[in-house]
């Protein structure tokens, strides 16, 4: 058993933290499971709030580096240097991938030509090879991020349950 810490991350960190996870998790469920839904109203409706929620996350991405580059509370790592050295390369990574998803959704928004909410049809038709390969991409890049969160959360239920050190506490 490892040292167990009382120390807490500040607010506007957590609330920001935990924005980010519901807001991705639901739109990697809307990202695959509207497609099987029959074209249509409802699905445009849905792939809209899907956009919005893209717009959301971009925001929350740009307040989380603003708040973390200013004055957001940084805590020391826990566990040995290398566990320190992966859990820095795993947050990196999350951001990273999270910024590339965000672009790839809104190249994939812009090459459909978008209708959105059947009331504004944003520009850009492209091609039908291009509208596929960008959202070949999108899609790759957004489950690499679910891989990335699912072991981001692996971590974390391992540091509270094997190692009972408190990081996970800290965000909660």
């Amino acid at each position: 058993m490892r040292h167990i810490t009382t120390e807490h991350y500040d607010r506007p960190t957590i609330v920001l933290h935990w924005l980010s996870a519901a807001l991705v998790i639901m739109q990697w469920v809307i990202g695959r499971m509207t497609g099987l839904l029959p074209r249509g109203p409802v699905r445009i409706d849905i792939w809209s709030v899907h956009v919005l929620l893209g717009v959301c996350i971009t925001l929350v991405l740009i307040a989380r580096i603003a708040w973390r580059c200013s004055r957001g509370r940084r805590l020391p790592g826990k566990g040995t240097p290398v566990e320190r050295v992966a859990a820095r390369i795993m947050h990196g990574a999350l951001y990273t991938v999270l910024a590339i998803v965000l672009v790839l959704g809104f190249a994939n928004t812009y090459v459909h030509g978008f209708p959105l909410f059947n009331m504004l049809t944003l520009p850009g038709k492209q091609g039908i090879a291009t509208i596929l390969s960008v959202n070949r991409w999108h899609n790759l890049a957004a489950n690499v991020l679910a891989a990335l969160i699912f072991l981001h959360t692996l971590a974390a239920l391992f540091h509270h349950y094997v190692y009972r050190d408190g990081v996970l506490r800290r965000m909660l």
